[in-house]
């Protein structure tokens, strides 16, 4: 299916209220390809990434009015539940300007979702401000994002994610080309799968892989993103991106340390050597 223009959108929104996945599907938790502990969306612009429908994507918008707390972090409320807004620097100013001029008037964000990954926990779900206007400018509705990504298991997470990983042509100053790991709700009845690593199987003989490029809508009660219609159908041809950089592990001492017990008996046999001397 060909991607929609915004006035067929649009008026497709208005005229029949989409469906949206809330069940999770019977899973078992999985370890297949490693996640990273922390997203990092695209540093394109929304326009670039928006007109380019082969590229990974995760962007959305939001229609509530940003907090902020004591300790100057801003933040909104999703269904009474609290989530981090973070403002990139090279927006900060002209941030701070606007909700200063203009406290009162409602704003539409357009943000990138992350997703931070915490072992043993529930993923805790953040959002980075790419831009702001007074009127929805976009196709997506409030509440509404845009995801392109691989479907898939990764490790902490007990549903599927979208695994949107970092464009060819991304740049990040660290090296690390983190990618962002959305858990997602979605039932499909044409075959396709979140793929499944398995490190007993051969490689040749792993599921296939597929690239969904399909509208969620996020469901803040289960801090996930819900199916509603494709964009495109799944293929299994995956844009070409960043590997994601793994942490080098520390280096481990080139002697071993004793344990207590060891320690405690060489204490013991030098005091016995020292008495029959």
């Amino acid at each position: 299916m060909g991607q929609l223009t915004p006035s067929l959108a649009m008026t497709a929104a208005r005229e029949k209220a989409p469906t949206v996945i809330t069940e999770e599907p019977e899973q078992q938790l999985s370890t297949p390809v490693e996640a990273e502990p922390e997203s990092r969306p695209e540093s394109a612009s929304p326009t670039d990434t928006e007109e380019n429908p082969t590229l990974f994507q995760a962007i959305g918008t939001l229609d509530e009015k940003p907090q902020r707390d004591r300790e100057g972090n801003f933040f909104v409320r999703l269904s009474g539940k609290r989530y981090g807004l973070f403002i990139p620097g090279y927006r900060h100013r002209a941030w701070l300007k606007q909700i200063s001029n203009h406290p009162d008037p409602p704003l539409f964000l357009r943000v990138y979702p992350k997703c931070l990954i915490i072992p043993r926990k529930d993923p805790v779900v953040r959002f980075e401000l790419a831009v702001w206007e007074e009127e929805n400018h976009w196709d997506e509705e409030p509440g509404m994002f845009r995801l392109r990504g691989v479907w898939q298991f990764v490790p902490q997470v007990r549903i599927p994610v979208i695994s949107v990983y970092r464009n060819r042509g991304a740049k990040d100053p660290q090296g690390k080309y983190k990618a962002s790991h959305l858990p997602i709700l979605m039932r499909r009845s044409d075959g396709t799968a979140p793929f499944r690593f398995n490190p007993k199987i051969p490689k040749e003989e792993l599921p296939k892989r597929w690239f969904i490029q399909a509208r969620f809508k996020f469901i803040p009660s289960r801090n996930c993103w819900g199916w509603v219609e494709d964009l495109e159908p799944p293929t299994e041809k995956i844009p070409s991106y960043k590997k994601p950089v793994k942490a080098e592990p520390r280096a481990k001492s080139a002697k071993p340390r004793s344990k207590p017990q060891e320690r405690t008996k060489a204490a013991v046999d030098e005091k016995a050597k020292e008495q029959k001397v």
